[in-house]
C-alpha cells in the first residue's frame, strides 16, 4: 500500500506502532492474539456438537473446558442485563434471537439492545462463565469479532450461527440446557504493527492537515473485503486521483490503519505517535465500510461538532450531483455515536469528525461481515468507484478552503457529554474508558 501511495506521488511511509491506549497513567502494550481452535457441546438434553468459533481476544479454556447451563437473553440492553444477573452468574450466556438483521448497529445505549463486547464487558462483571454470540442472519455463517478491544479477556466467547441459536432456543423452551465450551488461543504482549501514511503535502499551510482513513486489517477468517479492505481501497483510489491535481493549499494524509478490528489500535496508536499534531487535524474522514454498494446512497455522518453538519452540506449542494443523477450524499448528525470505529479516538480527542459509508448501508454488511463468507465478490466495484469520486471532490475541496470554520472540541466537553448520554458506562464496561489519555 506505501509503494502503490508513492507511485501515484505521495510521500509514503509505513509507521510501526506497539502501544493502544493507556492505562493508570502508562501506556498498555499491543498483545498479538491467534485462533487456535473452539467447540461448543450440549450435553443436556440431548448431546450435539454445534460448529463455533472463537472470538477475537477471547481467552483460552482449561482443556476440559468449561460446562455450565445455558442462559438466553431476550433483549441486549443493560437494564435487562442487571435485572437478570443472578441468572447469567456462573452460566454460559447466549445472546442470540432477539434482534433483527442489522438490530446491533443501532446507537448504543442504556435502553437499547447493546454491541457485543458492551455485552460482553457486562457479562465479566456479572459473573457470567461464558459467551455465546449468535450471528443475527441465516446462513450457517458463525461469525467472530473482537471480546475485548485491545486486551485478552476473561471469560471464554464464541460465535454460532443462527441456526444453531435457534436449535439452542427450541431445546430451551422444553427443559434447560447444559452445554461445554472449549477454546484454545495464543497470545502474548510486546507486539507492533504498522499503519500505512501517505502524504499530498499543501503548499500554503502545510502542517494543516485533512486526514482521511480506513482500516486494512479484517479478521483472519476471511480477506474481509467488506469490512474493511474496500474502505481502504477507497482511501488509495482518491489518493491516485487527487495524485495527480496537487498541491492543494493545506496538506492531505491518507492512512490506513492496522488493528481496528481488535480495538482500534493501529488510530489509536497513530494519536500515540502524532500527538504533537493532533491540533493541527482540521478533519478526520473514516471510510469503514465505504463503497461496499451500488444500490444505496452514500454520506457523511458527523460525529461532532454539529455545526460541521451544515457547513459539508453547503460543499455537497454546491458540488452537485455525481455518477447517479439522483444521488447528493447525505449528511447526517448522528448525536450519539457508534464508538466501535477508527474514527473514535480522533472524536474524543476533539477532532472535527465524521464517518463516510453507504447510507442507508446495504443488508449484505450485515449478512456478511465477520464471518468466512466476507470475500471479494460481495463488493461492489461500482459502490467503490462511486465512493471515491465523491471523497476525491470533498477532499479536494476542503483542502483549498480558505478557512475551515469548525474548530476542535475541548475533551473535557466530550467527556462530560459521554457522561450524560450514557457512552461512558458503555466504555467502562469495556474497559475503554479514557483510554487515549494519560489520566
Amino acid at each position: 500500500m506505501a509503494a502503490k501511495l508513492r507511485s501515484y506521488g505521495l510521500d509514503a511511509k509505513t509507521e510501526p506502532y506497539s502501544h493502544f491506549g493507556w492505562k493508570d497513567g502508562k501506556l498498555v502494550d499491543l498483545w498479538s492474539w491467534r485462533r487456535d481452535s473452539a467447540s461448543l457441546e450440549l450435553l443436556e438434553p440431548v448431546k450435539r456438537g454445534l460448529r463455533c468459533i472463537s472470538l477475537a481476544n477471547a481467552p483460552s479454556t482449561s482443556e476440559e473446558g468449561v460446562t455450565a447451563e445455558v442462559f438466553c437473553l431476550e433483549t441486549g440492553s443493560r437494564a435487562y442485563l442487571l435485572d437478570h444477573k443472578e441468572r447469567i452468574k456462573g452460566r454460559l450466556v447466549l445472546d442470540g434471537g432477539y434482534t433483527q438483521p442489522s438490530g446491533h448497529w443501532t446507537p448504543e445505549g442504556i435502553g437499547e439492545n447493546l454491541y457485543r463486547p458492551t455485552i460482553y464487558g457486562y457479562l465479566v462483571e456479572l459473573g457470567a462463565a461464558g459467551f455465546v454470540y449468535s450471528n443475527r442472519s441465516y446462513g450457517d455463517l458463525p461469525p467472530t469479532g473482537a471480546a475485548r478491544f485491545g486486551l485478552i479477556g476473561e471469560i471464554p466467547a464464541c460465535g454460532i450461527s443462527k441456526e444453531s441459536s435457534q436449535f439452542i432456543l427450541r431445546q430451551l423452551s422444553d427443559a434447560s440446557v447444559v452445554a461445554n465450551l472449549k477454546i484454545k488461543n495464543s497470545y502474548a504482549p510486546g507486539a507492533r504493527s504498522c499503519n500505512v501514511i501517505g502524504d499530498l503535502r499543501g503548499n500554503e499551510r502545510p502542517e494543516e492537515l485533512i486526514l482521511v482513513g480506513g482500516h486494512f486489517d479484517g479478521h483472519d477468517i476471511a480477506v474481509g473485503a467488506l469490512d474493511d479492505a474496500a474502505g481502504a481501497c477507497v482511501v488509495l483510489e482518491a489518493a491516485r486521483a487527487l495524485g495527480k491535481y496537487g498541491p492543494f493549499k493545506r496538506s492531505i494524509r491518507f492512512c490506513c490503519f492496522a488493528g481496528e478490528e481488535l480495538g482500534l489500535n493501529g488510530s489509536t496508536g497513530y494519536l500515540l505517535n502524532h500527538a504533537d499534531q493532533t491540533k493541527n487535524i482540521r478533519l478526520m474522514i473514516n471510510t469503514d465500510m465505504a463503497g461496499i454498494s451500488a444500490k444505496t446512497g452514500h454520506g457523511f455522518q458527523v460525529c461532532g461538532p454539529q455545526q460541521l453538519t451544515s457547513y459539508l452540506e453547503n460543499i455537497l449542494n454546491e458540488t452537485g450531483t455525481f455518477d447517479r443523477e439522483w444521488e447528493i450524499p447525505k449528511v447526517t448528525y448522528s448525536g450519539r455515536l457508534r464508538c466501535h470505529s477508527d474514527h473514535w479516538p480522533f472524536y474524543v480527542s476533539g477532532v472535527p469528525t465524521v464517518h463516510f459509508r453507504d447510507i442507508p448501508s446495504d443488508p449484505i454488511d450485515e449478512l456478511y461481515s465477520h464471518t468466512t463468507a466476507d470475500t471479494v465478490d460481495k463488493v461492489s466495484g461500482k459502490g467503490m468507484k462511486d465512493a471515491a469520486v465523491i471523497l476525491a471532490l470533498v477532499l479536494a475541496r476542503l483542502a483549498d478552503e480558505e478557512a475551515i470554520p469548525i474548530g476542535h472540541t475541548p475533551t473535557g466537553s466530550i467527556l462530560e457529554s459521554l457522561e450524560k448520554d450514557g457512552t461512558a458506562d458503555i466504555l467502562r464496561a469495556e474497559k475503554r474508558w479514557r483510554r487515549e489519555f494519560p489520566s
